[in-house]
């Protein structure tokens, strides 16, 4: 009788961490999601104000870009709120590093490419966000 109650106390046991297991992974899991959707938040923030401001759309392009590093008042805005906005808090962490600045290219045909890069705390390397629009008009 002592060596059933051992084996369901053991069973018990790894059921409870297993359950453990699977709620650390799915917190990560649903930072790398917020990660994401904060990267795709950004770039379409940058592209909406591209789609206003039509005529000056070249001078948007930057490679990387830094808050300084671009002629354009919108854009150095944008950096300078990431910028702003990651030193407070987790929200794309890396992403200003050096290596991992924004860029926005513009060909062209006036197809937009907006690339964000960052690095999660949890490891897993550097991630990256890529979005394409075609402005005409």
């Amino acid at each position: 009788m002592l060596l059933e109650a051992l084996i369901a106390l053991l069973i018990f046991t790894m059921g409870i961490l297993a359950v453990i297991g699977m709620q650390a992974r799915t917190i990560g899991e649903t930072m790398d999601a917020r990660y994401r959707v904060d990267a795709a938040f950004l770039a379409n923030q940058i592209l909406s104000q591209m789609w206003a401001d039509r005529a000056n759309l070249s001078s948007y392009a930057c490679n990387p870009c830094q808050s300084a590093s671009n002629g354009n008042a919108n854009t150095q805005a944008w950096v300078s709120q990431i910028q702003s906005t990651t030193s407070q808090s987790a929200y794309l962490p890396g992403v200003t590093d050096s290596a991992n600045q924004p860029v926005i290219a513009v060909n062209s045909s006036n197809q937009v490419t907006v690339t964000l890069q960052w690095k999660s705390p949890q490891g897993g390397g550097l991630h990256n966000y890529t979005t394409m629009a075609q402005i005409n008009g």
